[in-house]
């Protein structure tokens, strides 16, 4: 008797760490991103053709989970993709109850209300960050993004290009993928970081990206 109920424990406890460790295993969400016939207009409007076709195409995500991966947020971000052989273009739109408030006046970009965009080329080798935060100011390893931010009411805009040139110079063919994460800070509305694909922890682990799929 005395065995069986060891026996018991020891299966109950394998449960245990096996949800534990099933819980922080990589989603490795995917998203499909078509290529534009025309580059959008980098203005912070959204209202180009472009956005239109990767939202209908489903090139469209929502980060909504802070990085631990145990809340969601009540504002939730919702990013657009696309790219052609110049540039991957990434738009956000970004809820809050008053964009007025937003924290933007830190000199580090991820002390404020801010986005994060993580690529990693071809799912190899190091991995690159561009951060804008919600007064335009930008941050992370990676640079040469074109940014333009607009706030109005309770939504903010980022919408930026990523030239190839800034990612290794090397443009992705359709069926090529890459690693990527969509990322950020919550400040002014109860302070979170939040993302698409849940690291589990840190941001900069590429193994817990997400998998961007470049396709016609």
């Amino acid at each position: 008797m005395k065995r069986l109920h060891v026996l018991g424990v020891v299966v109950l406890l394998s449960l245990v760490v096996s949800v534990v460790a099933g819980a922080a295993t990589n989603p490795n969400l995917k998203v499909v991103i078509p290529k534009a016939a025309k580059a959008p207009v980098i203005d912070g409007k959204l209202n180009d053709p472009a956005w239109l076709n990767a939202s209908i195409k489903g090139a469209k995500v929502v980060s909504d989970v802070d990085n631990t991966g145990s809340v969601l947020t009540p504002y939730p971000r919702i990013a657009y993709l696309t790219y052609d052989d110049k540039a991957l273009y990434v738009a956000f739109t970004i809820f809050a109850p008053d964009v007025t408030k937003l924290e933007t006046s830190f000199p580090a970009f991820s002390h404020n209300d801010e986005i994060e965009v993580f690529l990693q080329p071809f799912k190899t080798g190091s991995h690159l960050q561009y951060g804008v935060t919600a007064s335009g100011a930008t941050g992370g390893t990676g640079t040469g993004a074109e940014v333009v931010v607009f706030r109005e009411g309770i939504r903010w805009v980022v919408e930026m290009a990523i030239p190839w040139t800034s990612t290794g110079g090397k443009a992705p063919q359709p069926g090529d993928e890459w690693g990527l994460n969509l990322c950020g800070r919550q400040v002014a509305f109860g302070d979170q970081w939040i993302a698409w694909n849940c690291t589990f922890g840190g941001f900069h682990n590429p193994s817990m990206f997400g998998t961007a799929i470049f396709g016609e």
